[in-house]
């Protein structure tokens, strides 16, 4: 039988604040491989603010077996919703090579007061910012998500149904 999953188990109590570069490695290591969508970015110049709305699939949270084969498993997973904060914002562009819409986090880097995240499939974020402050918030757990896990790969495609 599967029980719910309570929010609190998988949600973040507290935001992850992040203010100088030594700190970009916990972000990467909080973000990578989660999803997001390009047109859901916004960046709010008079407020030197753009925020990131992506979806947590891979929080550590229970997965429910919905198919077990001889050579791999497909687990359903709730998603966390979540927004990455970047204020101190003096420019914001992108390069958009794939134009496939979804994303996820590969790569962030900063340098020069230049914060890159780098993305799967080539997309490129480039935020100019006067000094780090970066925070990535829990929203809400809603809808759910599958992951596919053979012996020696795992596969996802990021979609969210309810």
């Amino acid at each position: 039988m599967n029980t719910p999953i309570k929010s609190d188990n998988i949600m973040r109590s507290s935001p992850l604040i992040i203010t100088n570069a030594a700190q970009l490695d916990e972000l990467v290591g909080f973000i990578h491989d989660e999803y997001f969508e390009l047109d859901d970015i916004s960046y709010q110049k008079n407020l030197q603010v753009v925020q990131i709305p992506y979806r947590r699939i891979f929080h550590g949270g229970q997965r429910r077996l919905i198919k077990n084969w001889l050579l791999f498993k497909t687990f359903e997973v709730d998603v966390v919703r979540s927004l990455i904060t970047v204020r101190n914002v003096e420019d914001y562009t992108f390069k958009d090579c794939a134009k496939i819409g979804t994303y996820s986090f590969n790569i962030v880097t900063y340098r020069n007061n230049n914060l890159q995240f780098d993305c799967c499939e080539n997309l490129q974020l480039n935020i100019k910012i006067s000094g780090i402050s970066i925070e990535s918030s829990d929203i809400e757990v809603k809808g759910k998500s599958k992951l596919t896990v053979g012996l020696f790969w795992s596969s996802n495609t990021g979609k969210v149904y309810d």
